[in-house]
């Protein structure tokens, strides 16, 4: 397997303006909640450029640390969607070309700490800690 390393400032710019959509619910299963969700981190077309996409989504396929950040922004949705903390994060990522341009998308799956956790009402505002 080959690995790099990019600039942390490009990626960070990149990721900062990522446009980030989510989904997920806890299921209860054996007595105890997990929670499963997907996240899409679309690094736009208009941001990266158009003839630097493919560069792109090679690199990003070969830099760890560029990955990580994906899947801590899938993290922070987790939470968010769970309305409780996580454990450990099982967490699986592909990287693809999108006519809006590079899409990274991240499958969680973690425990939910929360013993009293409950699926998310839509209507509901998550609770300030």
């Amino acid at each position: 397997m080959e690995l790099w390393r990019g600039t942390d400032y490009r990626w960070r710019e990149l990721f900062e303006t990522a446009d980030v959509v989510s989904e997920g619910a806890i299921r209860h299963e054996q007595e105890e909640p997990i929670y499963y969700g997907s996240t899409s981190v679309l690094l736009t077309a208009a941001r990266i450029g158009a003839a630097d996409m493919d560069e792109v989504q090679r690199l990003i396929t070969r830099d760890p640390h560029c990955r990580l950040r994906a899947v801590r922004i899938a993290c922070l949705e987790a939470e968010l969607r769970a309305r409780a903390p996580l454990g450990r994060v099982h967490a699986e990522l592909c990287v693809r070309r999108d006519r809006r341009g590079v899409r990274i998308d991240v499958d969680v799956e973690a425990k939910v700490l929360d013993s009293d956790a409950q699926p998310r009402s839509r209507s509901r505002e998550p609770s300030r800690r």
